[in-house]
């Protein structure tokens, strides 16, 4: 499974309480995408990848997910995780935001995806 780092902000100024609508716009997603497969997709010529918007949302913890479908010019589907919160190890800090793609090789619904990638990220805080 291909799959992109985490894009993570430290704390952000405009988010002290989580927010509605999701933090990074369309065109911030795409960027994101091409330059994490400009420098780490490097058998494979720069591309473009297409957002085609937000399959499924979820609240949970102090934090809101959303997650965003996405194609690239080879057709592969890909998801990519957006979240704001506060961080479990410092909830002392103010929120942040963040967001990573996975290419959806398994071909998952968007609820199961997002369930999946929900229950990774506690089992990472519980560590």
């Amino acid at each position: 499974m291909s799959s992109f780092p985490l894009h993570w902000e430290e704390e952000v100024q405009s988010l002290d309480q989580l927010p509605d609508h999701c933090p990074f716009s369309v065109e911030e997603i795409e960027q994101y995408l091409w330059r994490c497969h400009y420098h780490w997709m490097l058998d494979e010529k720069p591309m473009h990848y297409k957002v085609q918007g937000v399959v499924a949302e979820r609240t949970e913890n102090e934090r809101r997910f959303w997650l965003y479908q996405v194609s690239d010019e080879t057709g592969r589907e890909w998801y990519v995780v957006v979240g704001a919160g506060k961080s479990p190890l410092e909830p002392a800090m103010k929120m942040r935001r963040w967001m990573y793609g996975k290419e959806n090789v398994l071909g998952h619904t968007p609820d199961r995806f997002l369930r999946d990638e929900i229950d990774e990220q506690h089992a990472a805080d519980a560590r």
